[in-house]
């Protein structure tokens, strides 16, 4: 190597001054030219036929969800304050234990006393109604509760609260 040599390496790196070979250089042109194409083909599609896709708002609007109608206390007034002058009937909560487990997950102590139970259907759901005093003395809170009611799962169906009278 003389110094001329050197100079030229110096000043500039070995690859940038070497030209492509053709083959890279009808390549790089090929694939740029496909891209352009490509782009040019996909905007041109999209500008004649936009398709009929709603936004992303309106497609929140389309979602339905199947659900059961609102859970109502199938009990008259007027038969929950009946249940009041009955023998209680717990129906699978009779065990005391398995009822005030039941009654705790319910947010009542353990030894409340109910005033009343019937076994009912709500929505086409076994259960049983509860009758518990409510937040003042003139007031009876019905809960219908699964059967399977623990101190895991309520298994609440409805509830509704009464005037006593």
């Amino acid at each position: 190597m003389d110094a001329d040599d050197r100079e030229r390496r110096e000043r500039h790196p070995a690859h940038s001054s070497r030209p492509l070979p053709r083959l890279n250089r009808i390549a790089a042109v090929a694939g740029s030219a496909a891209a352009l194409l490509a782009v040019g083909l996909g905007t041109a599609a999209l500008i004649r036929f936009p398709g009929d896709t709603p936004s992303g708002p309106r497609s929140f609007d389309a979602i339905t969800v199947a659900s059961e109608p609102a859970p109502v206390l199938p009990l008259t007034e007027a038969e929950i304050l009946e249940l009041l002058d009955r023998t209680p009937e717990y129906g699978p909560l009779t065990d005391p234990g398995r009822r005030a487990g039941c009654l705790t997950a319910l947010g009542y102590p353990a030894a409340t006393t109910a005033l009343g139970a019937r076994e009912i259907a709500v929505n086409g759901h076994p259960g049983i109604v509860l009758l518990l005093p409510g937040a003042s003395a003139d007031t009876i809170v019905a809960l219908a509760v699964a059967p399977n009611c623990s101190s895991a799962d309520t298994g609440l169906l409805a509830d509704t609260t009464v005037r006593r009278p």
